[in-house]
């Protein structure tokens, strides 16, 4: 497909990359009576089927299916998309990255890499006119999922050159998150700490409370990791507002966790306890329970 079509085709796929909102999101915007799910269908079914606008809409359900991990629907919808045989070039880079996340969602690692490979060759050719940079960084998590952490910083470093004067914090958030991914997988945890800042600085301007959570809670960690134990704990108490809320209870109870840990090393057995007693166990996971089980018998060795 030559470069003007493909730019195009990118204009009627896209929004601007400074909408806060994903794609999805800001299309459902224009109906707030029904859900996002029922307008998207709706669209849909008041589209003809495989025009340019049908693609541009079905982009949409794909994306809100991800967001949402729909993963067996998703995997479902992308498996029937995948026997047409012929599609607009940017839709068939994004069907071949939720089709890989879905299958890597349910550990078909092989597979899901040859799908994630055939987006990459695609994206390769459509580099220059791909006009929302979230796509990048969406494959090169992919990629990192996949365990292919030079191929996922090469997509980063790529979009990180292309559209350094983005001031979407969106997209500065979803980069540096994943830069620093790839830093701490590599063990290089000062660059991952970095990293992390600028994507808790772009969370905060972005508002997006989850985002901010994320961001906190990574940040936290890292800090926490390299033995910035003061700024750990300060950095966890801070994010407990944001975590009060019942959607966001498991990061809430971990970051207590953390609390309880952190405050251990320490040697303030008092604060540690006070954490302790707001800790619901059974919220947590397997491998935070452990860890529960661990720091509630080193607790109890404070008080001996």
């Amino acid at each position: 497909m030559r470069l003007s079509l493909v730019i195009l085709l990118f204009t009627a796929f896209s929004i601007s990359a400074s909408e806060n909102l994903s794609d999805h999101e800001a299309f459902c915007q224009q109906d707030n009576t029904i859900s996002c799910e029922h307008y998207l269908q709706q669209q849909l079914t008041a589209t003809t089927p495989f025009s340019n606008n049908w693609y541009r809409i079905k982009a949409y359900q794909l994306n809100y299916l991800f967001d949402k991990q729909q993963f067996l629907q998703l995997q479902h919808e992308a498996g029937h998309l995948l026997t047409q045989q012929a599609m607009p070039d940017v839709f068939q880079v994004q069907l071949y990255f939720y089709y890989a996340k879905a299958l890597f969602y349910f550990k078909k690692t092989d597979e899901a890499k040859i799908y994630a490979a055939k987006a990459v060759a695609i994206l390769k050719e459509v580099y220059t006119a791909f006009g929302n940079p979230l796509r990048i960084v969406e494959l090169a998590n992919l990629q990192y999922s996949l365990g292919e952490l030079d191929q996922a910083e090469q997509l980063l470093r790529f979009a990180q050159s292309h559209y350094s004067k983005s001031i979407d914090p969106l997209f500065l958030f979803e980069l540096n998150s994943n830069l620093a991914h790839i830093s701490h997988q590599r063990d290089d945890l000062a660059s991952a700490a970095a990293y992390r800042a600028d994507a808790l600085a772009a969370a905060i301007t972005l508002g997006h409370t989850g985002k901010i959570i994320i961001g906190m809670g990574n940040l936290a960690r890292t800090q926490q990791l390299l033995g910035q134990l003061a700024a750990a704990d300060q950095l966890y108490q801070d994010s407990l507002k944001y975590t009060a809320e019942p959607e966001h209870q498991v990061q809430h109870h971990i970051h207590l966790l953390r609390l309880l840990e952190i405050n251990l090393e320490l040697k303030r057995p008092a604060q540690a306890y006070s954490y302790f007693q707001q800790i619901e166990p059974a919220v947590l996971g397997s491998f935070h329970q452990q860890l529960y089980q661990q720091l509630a018998t080193r607790l109890a060795q404070t008080a001996e």
